[in-house]
């Protein structure tokens, strides 16, 4: 019988003095934005993240030209519509593709700039965003995130700074609203 069980009787499993341990980012991020109804895809090469975008247009009957983007790479990469639009909304089209600047870990939610929505409120975008993003974006909260654009854009800062959230309750999605159905094409190259 050790000291501790002679003297105390049973030795406590863990204490409650002890800071309880931190999930890794990626656990974290990901039990929220899929828990406040996100969806996403893990993918290992430029090859799946490709395959994945044609099997989710196939899923939601998305001809290529229903799908917009804002990024004249990713536009050429997958080969659908940019637009330069300046002005009006987007709410027409099924779909927009865009990157992201990081992924926020305690919420869930997805940090946005005009890097990446140009000067588009959320409410002017389409319904369902796809999400281009890699692993190592993902940051423990929003003033992390804000930390890591100003340093990764030391000269001028974007605008247009905003977080992009999910539907959790599909019921709502015709109420106006900034959530948006997402789908994150999480990229591990």
């Amino acid at each position: 019988m050790g000291i501790w069980k002679k003297i105390f009787g049973k030795k406590p499993d863990k204490s409650p003095y002890l800071p309880t341990p931190e999930e890794p980012l990626d656990i974290s991020f990901a039990k929220n934005f899929t828990s406040n109804g996100g969806l996403f895809l893990y993918n290992q090469s430029k090859e799946k993240v490709l395959y994945n975008f044609h099997e989710i247009c196939k899923e939601n009957k998305w001809t290529s030209e229903e799908i917009i983007c804002l990024n004249q790479k990713l536009s050429s990469f997958f080969k659908i519509p940019f637009v330069t639009n300046n002005s009006g909304k987007l709410t027409h089209y099924k779909s927009l593709l865009i990157n992201c600047e990081y992924l926020i870990s305690n919420t869930g939610k997805i940090l946005l700039s005009s890097k990446q929505i140009n000067h588009f409120k959320l409410n002017d975008l389409p319904k369902t965003i796809l999400v281009i993003a890699k692993l190592n974006q993902l940051v423990k909260d929003v003033s992390q995130g804000m930390t890591q654009i100003k340093n990764k854009y030391p000269n001028k800062i974007p605008t247009n700074i905003t977080t992009l959230k999910t539907i959790k309750d599909k019921k709502t999605s015709s109420i106006k609203t900034n959530s948006k159905n997402i789908y994150l094409l999480l990229e591990d190259i």
